[in-house]
């Protein structure tokens, strides 16, 4: 059945954080105190926590509220001096917790999700409305702990939910929170469907109330929940109206970019030790496509590999310091690149160089493709000779193992994906570096190339992905992002494209809180290696060894792929400003008419889609 399964699977796809268990320091079920979480974090507080498996402040669902600190320990080793410990309740299985005990705080860039019994949801502001989420009068708030801003948002409920029984509430922030920060978030005067105020669970109430509780868990955190209703009362809110509060910390931004950087660096000496990347020609077409491109070259290039093996499923090498580390064994692979030379690159000047960033599960082959071959015109008119190659993580190749992996329901072994991914980003940074220096200088074909002027373009994963890319690569200036956003937690619900993810999950969990929880706890993972982690270093505070960079980011509006709401976070994170093109106005976006030189901007484009589904211009 499986087998079965996962064959229409990869069909449906095609279309398209110190190691330590779970128990450290003691954990408990809903109704036990966990073991000591410990003093310190972010906010300018040290306050104790304890550590708990399931929550009692939401006694219907283990792991909510999320994130939050309960789920989390002292550590001083790590740069926000916390880590991240789950337990097997929560993680729905034991000896899974591996890959989160490496994080030092949650997600800048996640879903703050909780459970109150029969919610409505009449009262939430949308996200057409992100005013009234910083209103005096908001059922919701996202407190920032150390300033006491208010965090802009909206919140829903899960509409997918066939019941209110697994109606999550989810409050989604429309800026990127802050790396190594504590958030307070709370809800208040929410009603059910028979229009009555929806009572605090006995754990939240023994806590606001200040009541007597047999639960040993309310005990514990009664000194961080003073600190929490002080601060909701600075900020306007009657502490007996509450139906629910808790905190969180961010992670750290060391914990999101250390080990990319890490990589890079390492990589980029090693190469030079070497002397030069190495590459070899495989095959070279002068005819593909005579009236645009003057050669396809397949060819292949050397790079060090950081992970057991090159293939799909792959994981990380990992030294005694905690930094991937190369494979001993197997210190060097070789890499697939395709390589498209235009006429004009040989008719006029050498051609500018473009690494192109294909989308979904793709390749590198994707401008080649009939959806695609426009840019093979493009290529040719502006003369740009595209450089491309699979991200490894995330290319054809990964569909199937990712599918499988999912079906199997054991939500820690999905972490291939993300640690490959980490090898796929040094593969992109050290193609461009290879086509800017040994490629350039190739006998036959290097001269129809200009080394001094290089960009990234990128479409819909391309676009998504294409920010980790800008933020690491220094050799090149510019980047174009087509239909892009973050976080892959706000897109994997609103994406047709990701839509059989979310099926492969249902089949092992049915329950849509915990498909929510899922895609929470990967996003995690996922900032080590999506914009999310990255895109704040990308047109300012540029990343050690990086350089600052000019992004064109532009949002195709009614996108069934890539949710516009993804698109206008990212914008506001790259601080880009918003070329009016009369199509509709961008929260926090500065709208501009024209842009001057050097400043990076969005564009919003029309589409509207046909009954076959294509998407055209309108």
């Amino acid at each position: 059945m499986k087998r079965t399964w996962l064959i229409l699977v990869s069909a449906l796809l095609i279309s398209a954080c110190s190691s330590s268990t779970s128990g450290t320091g003691g954990s408990a079920g809903a109704g036990g105190a966990g073991g000591d979480g410990g003093a310190g974090g972010a906010g300018g507080t040290a306050l104790s926590y304890p550590l708990l498996d399931c929550d009692p402040l939401v006694p219907e669902f283990c792991g909510y509220p999320f994130p939050s600190n309960v789920y989390s320990v002292e550590d001083d080793t790590t740069a926000s001096g916390r880590r991240v410990s789950f337990g097997d309740g929560l993680l729905r299985g034991a000896n899974q917790s591996g890959p989160w005990d490496t994080c030092d705080g949650f997600s800048a860039g996640t879903p703050i999700m909780t459970f109150l019994p029969g919610l409505s949801g009449d009262e939430l502001a949308g996200e057409t409305d992100i005013d009234a989420s910083l209103a005096a009068d908001s059922p919701t708030i996202v407190l920032d702990a150390a300033t006491g801003e208010l965090v802009p948002h909206f919140a829903e409920i899960d509409i997918r939910a066939p019941t209110a029984e697994q109606r999550s509430l989810v409050i989604r922030p429309v800026v990127r929170l802050k790396d190594g920060a504590r958030y307070i978030v709370a809800a208040r005067k929410l009603t059910n469907e028979d229009d009555a105020l929806i009572e605090a669970s006995p754990v939240f109430a023994a806590l606001r109330d200040e009541t007597a509780s047999s639960e040993p868990s309310v005990e514990a955190r009664r000194e961080v929940y003073e600190d929490i209703f002080a601060k909701l009362t600075e900020a306007g809110w009657d502490r007996d109206e509450v139906q629910i509060a808790w905190d969180f910390n961010t992670a750290s931004d060391a914990n999101n970019t250390q080990w990319l950087v890490h990589m890079r660096d390492e990589a980029l000496q090693l190469v030079e030790d070497d002397g030069v990347i190495e590459y070899r020609i495989i095959s070279v077409d002068p005819d593909y496509q005579s009236y645009n491109i003057a050669f396809r070259i397949e060819g292949e290039y050397r790079v060090p590999l950081y992970t057991d093996m090159p293939e799909t499923g792959a994981l990380l090498n990992f030294g005694d310091d905690g930094m991937p580390e190369v494979n001993t064994e197997t210190p060097w692979a070789w890499v697939p690149f395709l390589l498209l030379i235009p006429n004009s690159a040989t008719a006029e000047d050498p051609a500018a160089i473009v690494e192109y960033g294909h989308g979904l599960f793709g390749a590198k082959e994707e401008p080649t493709y009939g959806s695609q071959r426009h840019q093979l015109s493009f290529m040719n008119t502006y003369n740009y000779a595209y450089a491309s190659t699979d991200l490894w993580g995330m290319d054809e190749s990964d569909r199937t193992t990712a599918g499988g992996l999912l079906l199997t329901g054991q939500v820690s072994l999905l972490t291939t994906m993300f640690e490959r991914l980490h090898q796929g980003f040094l593969n992109y940074v050290l193609l461009m570096r290879m086509m800017k220096t040994s490629f350039a200088e190739d006998e036959t074909y290097g001269q129809y190339l200009k080394a001094d002027e290089a960009y990234y373009y990128g479409i819909s994963q391309g676009g998504i992905m294409g920010g980790v890319f800008l933020a690491l690569t220094n050799d090149v200036e510019r980047g174009a992002l087509g239909v892009m956003g973050q976080p892959y937690s706000l897109l994997l619900f609103r994406a047709s494209g990701l839509a059989p993810f979310l099926e492969i999950i249902e089949m092992s969990f049915p329950d849509k809180r915990m498909q929510q929880l899922l895609v929470a706890l990967y996003q995690m993972l996922w900032d080590r290696v999506e914009p999310n982690g990255y895109n704040h270093h990308i047109t300012e505070n540029a990343l050690p060894g990086s350089n600052v960079k000019t992004v064109l980011t532009r949002v195709a509006v009614g996108d069934h792929q890539v949710t516009n709401l993804a698109a206008q976070l990212m914008a506001r994170t790259l601080k880009a400003k918003h070329v009016d093109s009369g199509v509709r106005d961008v929260w926090g976006v500065e709208e501009v008419s024209s842009t001057a030189a050097g400043e990076s901007f969005y564009f919003c484009l029309l589409y509207t889609y046909d009954a076959a589904d294509e998407r055209t211009r309108g």
